[in-house]
């Protein structure tokens, strides 16, 4: 077994986003304390219900089990691959986004899928944006249900809700339009970047072969199965980590409805997307309080329930994901440097290129 080892040199852009995201972090953790007692939050501690921690990594395990059987519906026209093969870069990838910065996970499961099964990057990495669309579709869709149904909740938020409604229905008719009409759409890109001269060219150049890979990597949405398939496996994922939310809540005896759970869940999907330090403590602390204050939950078992159930994700999936990763022979200092490597080639250019 490979031992994971190893220090990955700090360059100043790596160090400003590591700044930021550490003041971010502190930031929100300490908007999500201020004004608690410490007793009141080891009060909160004392009265719950860790019984339900069994419960909890069930739900876990059955959420990426969701996800895993997804990411294979994805990549079916690309490569038939099983539930198992796709899981251990997936949760490499997960692992990723607990312990290294700027969100590298997402790379590092392309870079991992990419080296076992010789599928081109850019393709690997369109599935993943295509993932991401899903779930930002069935998170607003759970977030907006919580929104509209949940009582006592202000005007604010029924906008709030309308409004995300509207941005659901533009991202299907983007995604639509790009998938009925690729050529086109790429065509219609060349000749925007034929004016836009100023661009480099290695970047414009980076984006049309991008759109041209991910129309093979989006190629599952054209089946009919597969979409089906695509759709209810998105909500049913998101609809468990809604339970487990739900199941924490109750934990600390926090009595409210499903309808807050999805709240919770859209606001914290949305909050863990700013840039914050691995693992996104702090944010995740926020939006629990956000979330909950609409609903009448002292800001002490707001914050000791979103500890519970961030650990209880935390934990397990680093550890596996590190299991994986020395099973796969993969140094973290190598995982982090194609990972960056991946970024760096999305980003296009340095300066100086230009």
């Amino acid at each position: 077994m490979h031992a994971i080892s190893g220090v990955v040199p700090i360059n100043k852009s790596k160090l400003i986003k590591l700044m930021i995201g550490i003041i971010i972090t502190i930031a929100c953790l300490t908007a999500a304390v201020w004004g608690i007692d410490p007793q009141q939050i080891k009060e909160s501690f004392q009265r719950a219900n860790f019984w339900t921690l069994p419960v909890l990594l069930l739900l876990l395990f059955v959420f990426f089990w969701f996800k895993a059987l997804r990411w294979r519906m994805l990549l079916e026209p690309i490569k038939d691959l099983s539930v198992s093969q796709v899981t251990p870069a997936m949760m490499i990838g997960f692992m990723g986004n607990n312990i290294l910065p700027a969100h590298l996970g997402e790379f590092l499961r392309v870079y991992v899928l990419s080296r076992q099964f010789q599928i081109p990057k850019t393709t690997i990495l369109s599935t993943v944006v295509l993932e991401r669309l899903f779930d930002i579709v069935a998170i607003l869709c759970f977030l907006g249900v919580g929104i509209s149904f949940a009582p006592n909740l202000p005007d604010h938020y029924r906008s709030l809700s309308l409004l995300m409604a509207i941005v659901i229905l533009v991202m299907i008719s983007l995604v639509a339009t790009y998938l009925i009409w690729t050529e086109r759409v790429i065509g219609l890109f060349r000749k925007i970047f034929s004016y836009l001269s100023f661009l480099p060219s290695k970047l414009t150049h980076l984006v049309l072969e991008m759109m041209q890979s991910g129309a093979h990597g989006m190629a599952s949405m054209k089946s009919k199965r597969l979409c089906f398939g695509i759709i209810w496996t998105s909500f049913a994922q998101w609809a468990i980590n809604g339970l487990s939310i739900l199941v924490a809540l109750w934990s600390f005896d926090i009595q409210v409805t499903p309808l807050a759970a999805f709240v919770v869940l859209g606001v914290t999907a949305f909050g863990v997307t700013v840039p914050s330090t691995p693992g996104f403590f702090g944010v995740i602390q926020l939006c629990f309080w956000i979330s909950l204050q609409a609903f009448g939950v002292s800001k002490a078992d707001a914050f000791a329930a979103s500890i519970y159930y961030q650990l209880s994700q935390y934990i397990p999936v680093t550890l596996i994901g590190l299991y994986f990763s020395n099973r796969e022979g993969l140094k973290l200092n190598e995982a982090e440097r194609e990972a960056e490597k991946e970024l760096e080639e999305l980003e296009g250019p340095d300066v100086e290129e230009t």
